[in-house]
């Protein structure tokens, strides 16, 4: 598992640091899996099977049903 150092606000530091139940690794890698896959919808459909679903690996968007790529 990768390592981030992130910055947060002294008004969120001082609420995690009163509720310390809350796992700021989980929280983070759920909420980019979120935005990622909210990308992944608005980039929108395939031009060559009308596909709905891409996927973004980080570099390039790819169809999910046949894996065509559009950088």
């Amino acid at each position: 598992m990768k390592k981030v150092t992130i910055t947060i606000s002294e008004d969120a530091w001082k609420w995690w640091k009163d509720n310390p139940w809350i796992n700021l690794s989980q929280l983070t890698e759920r909420e980019l899996n979120r935005i990622r896959l909210l990308e992944e919808r608005v980039i929108g459909t395939c031009p060559k099977c009308e596909n709905p679903k891409l996927r973004f690996n980080g570099k390039v968007y790819s169809c999910s049903k046949w894996g065509y790529e559009y950088k």
